[in-house]
């Protein structure tokens, strides 16, 4: 199953930035866009993992999101990776007050002791992928995207739970089924 972890995006925020996008796509090079249906915060991508490991990862993950409060979250402005170069991703960033980054810190603990996961060198830096621009965007382009986002996008909301979710990829781009809730501590659990 190829999977990763995520916060989803209410779909009020989701609108708003599919609003924003739509008169923005033209004056753009050419790129794959995420359908705005499917955006969420990446806290990590795990990529293929055995259907055998997937109930240890889920209770590891469950456990790791338990020690977490919910979060307070905002899109906030936009950029590109790699900064300051062409543009191979456009994405908006993250305003977060909580602890965001101890959370994907202990998600990727849990991974990595659950399943041996890999964890990136990288630094996590929180952002939702709106466009992977193949070719690559000159830094021109670049700034466009990044002057059409500034300050904060759509409403704030609290996440109050992750999921593991499987994506399975398609000539339409990926299909996303939730395969795990993970709640943070204090959520209110459904009955």
């Amino acid at each position: 199953m190829r999977l990763f972890v995520a916060l989803e995006i209410p779909e009020a925020v989701r609108r708003e930035v599919a609003r924003r996008v739509a008169g923005l796509r033209e004056q753009l090079p050419r790129a794959k866009w995420v359908d705005t249906t499917n955006l969420h915060l990446t806290l990590l991508f795990l990529g293929q993992v055995d259907e055998a490991q997937v109930p240890v990862l889920t209770a590891a993950l469950q456990e790791a999101f338990a020690r977490h409060p919910s979060l307070d979250l905002r899109l906030a402005d936009a950029g590109t990776f790699p900064p300051r170069r062409p543009a191979r991703v456009a994405w908006i960033g993250m305003e977060t007050p909580g602890d965001l980054e101890g959370l994907q810190a202990d998600v990727t603990a849990a991974a990595v002791e659950a399943i041996g996961f890999e964890p990136e060198e990288r630094p996590y830096h929180p952002h939702v992928t709106l466009a992977r621009c193949e070719p690559n965007w000159p830094r021109d382009a670049a700034d466009k995207f990044v002057i059409a986002f500034p300050g904060t996008i759509g409403q704030p909301w609290t996440a109050e739970r992750g999921v593991l979710m499987e994506s399975k990829l398609s000539p339409r781009g990926a299909q996303y089924r939730v395969a795990a809730e993970l709640p943070l501590a204090g959520a209110e659990e459904d009955e």
